[in-house]
């Protein structure tokens, strides 16, 4: 299972997270909230105590991507973003993530903070957070 990790009160994360539930036809991504114990519990089983809520992760068996690397895997499993993620990873991963901790420091001035992500009955039972 693969699980994108995002900061669940920021508005431009939720809104990848709506951009990658449109494009995940196969369902091959879910997702928890950094905040959340689910998205806590993935981030320590990979050894990190300390969660950066600057930082969107992706969990993928037993490795953990983060920064540009996760942006750019999550984009390799979505059609159509295949070719341009394959792209993205001929840049050295300094100056990618040099560019994803641009916006990540200004996320919240670009999208503002919205937490209104409603998923559907469908979508939810993809949102380790959200199951009961």
């Amino acid at each position: 299972m693969a699980v994108i990790l995002y900061d669940g009160e920021c508005g431009m994360c939720t809104a990848s997270v709506q951009f990658v539930l449109e494009r995940d036809r196969n369902g091959v991504f879910c997702f928890a909230s950094l905040q959340s114990e689910a998205g806590r519990g993935i981030l320590k089983k990979h050894g990190i105590e300390e969660v950066k809520l600057d930082t969107m992760y992706l969990s993928a068996g037993d490795e953990l991507f983060e920064r540009s690397t996760a942006v750019l895997k999550i984009g390799s499993q979505l059609p159509h973003y295949r070719i341009v993620a394959r792209i993205g990873f001929l840049v050295p991963r300094l100056l990618r993530d040099w560019v994803y901790n641009l916006i990540a420091r200004n996320r919240h001035r670009l999208r503002g903070s919205d937490r209104c992500q409603r998923p559907t009955e469908e979508q939810r039972v993809r949102f380790l957070d959200l199951r009961q």
